[in-house]
């Protein structure tokens, strides 16, 4: 079976093969060039991902520690989006318990609240791996089925879709588009393991 190099190899080579048809389609289709390079790079990107994305079922692959890597990232950086458009309401919290525990606390509560927030992303950070784990049981799994990839592929467009309602179609169309160039870079993954009949 091929190995990690293999996969990304021939990612890459998705990728520029995406890149250039989706950006010459979007530029076809709605005659703007930055709508067309953006759609091209995040073709491109999503390609490549899909292309290396069903071997996070591997626990000790490479593409399963980049996975890892990047969810921890995107955990901690939506529990500090979530503190950040809610930092009074937290202060306000630790505020209320440190004065109930303490008589003194002689803690700034917007200290408190800080450190409430980094325990809260340590924990989900924590969670990343395990929770990772629960989704992909075994290698070879659901993630190397390309009914089960086409799904994945459909919630995600389909999310995009409704997550971009309020832009222009065109750039609708460009994100679903994008979305889709990772169902074809699973697709050379797929087909390089043989699990495409």
């Amino acid at each position: 079976m091929p190995n990690y190099p293999t996969h990304a190899r021939w990612g890459r080579i998705g990728a520029v093969v995406a890149a250039l048809g989706l950006g010459v389609g979007l530029f076809t289709l709605f005659e703007s060039p930055l709508l067309a390079g953006g759609g091209a790079l995040g073709a491109a990107t999503a390609t490549f991902v899909g292309a290396i994305f069903p071997d996070i079922d591997h626990h000790k692959s490479v593409p399963r520690r980049k996975a890892v890597r990047g969810l921890s990232l995107l955990v901690v950086f939506g529990v500090a989006t979530l503190a950040a458009l809610n930092f009074e309401l937290l202060v306000g919290l630790a505020e209320t318990a440190v004065r109930d525990l303490l008589d003194d606390p002689g803690v700034p509560p917007e200290i408190v609240a800080g450190v409430g927030v980094a325990g809260v992303a340590l924990v989900a950070v924590g969670l990343v791996d395990p929770v990772v784990d629960l989704v992909t049981v075994r290698h070879r799994g659901w993630t190397h089925d390309p009914l089960a990839m086409l799904a994945l592929t459909a919630v995600l467009a389909g999310l995009v879709w409704l997550s971009t309602s309020d832009l222009s179609t065109a750039r609708q169309v460009t994100a679903v588009a994008v979305v889709g160039s990772f169902f074809c870079g699973s697709l050379i993954h797929l087909g390089l393991d043989g699990e495409i009949r």
